[in-house]
């Protein structure tokens, strides 16, 4: 097959075709493996994973302005003209949210899709979490006070900022709700949805952190709603890493039972739930290490 029946395999009509569809096309028509794409790459001087360039064909991450060496260096290998699949490279604005993982936990999916797409955020996905440590603090009026979150992520492109969710109890002011900086970030913009009861926020890192390094980063969240809670969880988008929450209850509030659960979804019949010791007379904790996606957590009664 000569160069123009290859190019002639690969039309691009702006907006017409999508980046994945066109990068899937070229790869076919090379008849090259990815694995073999990666080494012609690497002959380029652009280091990228196989893993990378599988998600980009399959439309599962979309490449970011800091890829264009790396494209321009694959449309060479691909033997396409210049600019066939640089021109397709989503900018900051049109980039879409990653959904799918989250959309495969919870019904609210979408909201957050809107709220991310408002923000014009495009770092979903983009960091790995290694682990996950929260501090809860539940006050006299049996409500969340406070959410102390330490947490480690590894990056699998390079990335300056991490997208969270929190959702408070529904029918509360989310105006309400506080998300303060520890350390390791600093807060970027936000968003909320009162009839969810949702917060979507940026946090901004203090540096850029490049594909494969790891990074640490603090933030409280406080809520001053005062609205009685009986359970927290926490949404687990992929397996691997670790997560441990500790409950701290008032001791003017104790509970007299709790209990760890998990779920498939959010909306889902507990698949698992078992009683949790309270230790100290105040303090329980649950550790988790999910191998699939999923939501684990704590709920407990009073008298």
């Amino acid at each position: 097959m000569d160069r123009t029946t290859r190019q002639a395999a690969v039309p691009t009509p702006l907006g017409r075709r999508r980046f994945e569809e066109v990068l899937r096309d070229g790869i076919t028509a090379r008849g090259l493996a990815l694995s073999r794409v990666r080494e012609h790459l690497i002959a380029r001087g652009q280091q990228i994973g196989v893993s990378t360039l599988s998600y980009w064909q399959n439309g599962e991450r979309q490449p970011t302005t800091r890829s264009l060496p790396v494209i321009e260096a694959l449309e060479q290998v691909l033997e396409l003209s210049p600019g066939t699949l640089t021109s397709l490279v989503p900018t900051e604005a049109d980039r879409e949210p990653r959904r799918g993982k989250l959309a495969g936990i919870t019904s609210y999916a979408d909201t957050v899709d809107e709220l991310i797409r408002e923000m014009g955020s495009t770092s979903m996905g983009l960091a790995a979490n290694l682990s996950t440590i929260e501090g809860v603090s539940i006050g006299r009026e049996r409500s969340l006070e406070t959410k102390h979150v330490h947490q480690v992520v590894r990056a699998s492109e390079d990335v300056d900022r991490q997208v969270i969710t929190y959702q408070g109890e529904l029918g509360c002011d989310v105006t309400l709700l506080a998300l303060l900086p520890v350390s390791g970030c600093r807060i970027g913009r936000v968003r909320h949805h009162e009839p969810t009861a949702l917060v979507v926020a940026e946090l901004l890192f203090d540096r850029t952190v490049h594909r494969h390094e790891s990074h640490v980063f603090q933030y409280v969240i406080k809520d001053d709603n005062k609205v009685p809670t009986h359970e927290h969880y926490r949404m687990h988008l992929e397996g691997g890493g670790i997560h441990v929450v500790e409950l701290t209850f008032h001791p003017e509030a104790l509970p007299v039972r709790v209990e760890e659960f998990h779920r498939r979804r959010l909306e889902d019949p507990d698949a698992r739930r078992r009683p949790v010791p309270i230790y100290h007379g105040n303090r329980v904790h649950l550790v988790t290490e999910p191998s699939t996606p999923g939501i684990s957590g704590l709920s407990w009664e009073y008298d």
